[in-house]
């Protein structure tokens, strides 16, 4: 970024210096002579040229992506790394970047796999590749993070393919930080899929307390039952292995579940975290899906055997201790640097990288309630 301005800053001094000495040729044939001027002229403008050759093949940043992808390791079988060409504003978005890199051979499936990598190695949100028809040249279309705006998650329809695809859901917030508004609105996608079934455990009946009189509500000591009942679904479903039953899912939610563990005797704990672990591992198949909301999502003392490392969606409100940072987010950690407020925080998919959402107010939450206990019902 210096020598850019330092070689712009220059050109701009002699094209000055070369205009002055044009307009005010009249004076320089005496005493220098018309041949003094003439070379004057022509050197100015020699060194003018090649300062913007050097400004047209070192486009701002060159020397950031090349720093990046040698960091990342992006690079062809002889060793040599992706260039930067050049650089230009997206029309079509606020802030946006669109960057076009020399491809130098390498393929389309290791470019897109150190795409996360390279995001956070340039500090910019890539929301867009186009590897064109020969990928030769690569177009990444960013924004730097400072303005990379959070997704908002909303109850209405035009969300519901933000859990189509769910493969189980930990949700970590403290108190006060929205985590039981985000889980409600997320339940209320999930309930606009005809073929779901809703089951709620509400350890300190509080959050969900408004399900009560449906039949899959579970709360307090009655948590246990309710994850009785749906792995024995699991385990029907893993001994029949009928694939028509398997496409009606079953969303199981355990809302402070890290209460109900640590309430429970040491045997009895272990028995839970086994069921919720075979779950987690294997449930995804069978049309089960787990979400979990919990304050603290440590490992060893909630989860057993890898089984928090089944959750390939994460969803973080509020503002993260560093500890919990290194232990959900730790690859994307220094892109956690927002104070987040009520209903913001970060969301991880497995394959998609991180990113800043807001849960938006629901619009009508009598409607919404509605259509929750309806899926309980089924």
């Amino acid at each position: 970024m210096k020598n850019f301005i330092f070689r712009f800053i220059s050109l701009s001094s002699y094209i000055s210096i070369f205009i002055i000495i044009y307009k005010n040729k009249d004076v320089f044939p005496a005493p220098f002579g018309e041949l003094t001027r003439d070379l004057t002229l022509l050197s100015i403008a020699l060194v003018s040229l090649t300062i913007l050759i050097e400004l047209l093949r070192n486009p701002l940043g060159k020397k950031k992506f090349d720093k990046a992808f040698k960091k990342i390791g992006l690079k062809n079988h002889l060793n040599e790394y992706p260039e930067l060409i050049s650089s230009k504003k997206d029309k079509h978005k606020e802030h946006g970047i669109i960057y076009t890199i020399k491809n130098k051979g390498i393929s389309i499936v290791d470019f897109d796999n150190k795409t996360h990598s390279l995001e956070t190695a340039l500090n910019l949100k890539i929301y867009k590749l186009d590897f064109g028809k020969t990928t030769k040249k690569i177009k990444i279309y960013a924004v730097p993070y400072k303005y990379n705006t959070p997704l908002i998650i909303s109850s209405d329809s035009t969300c519901t393919n933000f859990v189509e695809n769910m493969i189980n859901l930990l949700c970590v917030g403290a108190t006060g930080t929205g985590k039981s508004y985000a889980l409600l609105t997320i339940l209320g996608l999930f309930s606009q899929n005809p073929t779901s079934t809703i089951v709620i455990c509400d350890y300190k009946k509080s959050s969900f307390s408004q399900f009560e009189s449906t039949k899959n509500f579970y709360g307090y000591e009655d948590v246990a039952n309710g994850i009785k009942s749906v792995y024995k679904e699991f385990s029907e479903r893993l001994q029949e292995n009928n694939q028509e039953r398997n496409k009606n899912r079953v969303i199981l939610l355990i809302d402070e579940y890290g209460a109900f563990i640590s309430s429970q005797d040491k045997k009895t704990a272990e028995d839970f975290k086994s069921m919720i672990g075979n779950m987690l591992f294997m449930g995804r198949s069978l049309g089960i899906i787990i979400l979990i909301g919990i304050q603290r999502a440590d490992s060893s003392e909630y989860f057993k055997g890898g089984a928090r490392d089944q959750f390939r969606t994460i969803l973080a409100m509020g503002n993260l201790s560093k500890e919990q940072k290194n232990m959900l987010f730790y690859e994307y950690k220094d892109k956690l640097s927002h104070n987040n407020s009520l209903g913001e925080g970060y969301l991880l998919v497995d394959g998609k990288g991180v990113e800043r959402i807001k849960i938006a107010p629901i619009k009508d939450i009598e409607a919404l309630n509605k259509n929750i206990m309806h899926a309980m019902n089924r």
